[in-house]
């Protein structure tokens, strides 16, 4: 299985894992998921992408603040993260060491129905000649109801764009980056449980209906070569930055081998995040200092000339 994930991968960007979920954790996810949803639609603990009826997507399931009242949720959640087959399937495409990234959860809009975008996440020089053919790093969308609703073009994740697809997805301001006339594209059928990891270096986009019920929770896994790159050039962004993963007690209830997965990442990502939480106190205690003092704040004094 893992010899065939890796030649289809590399050949087309993308894979199919049958059954990479078994029916039990399916149901039990697609509640998790489906509480979390109407959690973040009332209160969102990330404004990336807002809550609207046109949202059809939303990140970090994981913070900590949407399983409060069911912690054993949260650590269900993670051991889904780390699933041995799910992660079988990642070292077979990526076949370089990574990490987790980020989770997201894809749903149909309340409001009006519409295809998503032709894009590829990113074009261009690759920053080392083994990404080629295997990406900077591997999305992983699993389906928690029937899903026909990631479409995408095989083997586009090792060239640029055609002059068809730049037509598409990029000419006249990407006004027809909605276009269904995409050459070669397909379409793929999932079944709940099932997996298809793909390379977002493909060309690719999404379909969303208000009246088709959709319920995908992908998980976004970078090779630590990426990772490292992105973080000494740009630092933390709005996958990486999860500081909850500090508090202690956030691990508790995982299984062993999700533990260890999880602990790389901490390890990766803890000196940044407590950099930022530092910035972050010496402006609180400067504020707090002002408000006992009653003297005016300088960040707000009217210039006098």
């Amino acid at each position: 299985m893992n010899e065939e994930i890796r030649s289809h991968y590399r050949t087309h960007g993308y894979a199919i894992v049958r059954g990479a979920y078994d029916p039990e954790r399916v149901a039990r996810l697609l509640a998790i998921c489906n509480r979390v949803l109407e959690q973040w639609r009332r209160a969102p603990q990330t404004h990336n992408p807002p809550v609207g009826p046109q949202s059809t997507y939303m990140r970090h399931l994981n913070h900590p603040e949407y399983h409060r009242e069911s912690p054993g949720e949260l650590a269900y959640l993670l051991d889904s993260i780390a699933e041995p087959r799910l992660i079988e399937a990642v070292e077979a495409a990526l076949e370089d060491e990574f990490l987790f990234s980020a989770t997201s959860l894809y749903f149909n809009p309340t409001g009006v129905s519409e295809d998503g975008f032709w894009h590829k996440d990113s074009i261009g020089e690759w920053p080392d000649p083994r990404d080629k053919e295997t990406g900077i790093g591997v999305s992983v969308q699993i389906a928690l109801v029937p899903s026909e609703d990631l479409e995408l073009v095989p083997g586009s994740h090792v060239r640029d764009y055609t002059d068809a697809e730049r037509h598409i997805c990029v000419d006249d301001d990407r006004s027809h980056n909605r276009s269904d006339e995409m050459p070669n594209a397909v379409r793929i059928v999932l079944a709940p449980g099932d997996a298809v990891v793909f390379n977002a270096l493909t060309v690719h986009r999404g379909r969303y209906h208000a009246d088709k019920l959709r319920r995908t929770f992908m998980v976004v896994y970078r090779k630590v070569r990426t990772a490292r790159e992105e973080l000494s050039q740009r630092g933390l962004n709005q996958y990486t930055d999860q500081p909850w993963f500090l508090l202690p007690g956030y691990l508790e209830g995982v299984r062993q081998e999700t533990e260890a997965c999880f602990h790389r990442y901490v390890e990766f990502y803890a000196e940044s995040w407590r950099s930022r939480l530092s910035e972050l106190n010496k402006y609180l205690w400067l504020a707090a200092t002002l408000n006992q003092t009653g003297d005016p704040n300088p960040f707000f004094a009217v210039p006098t000339s």
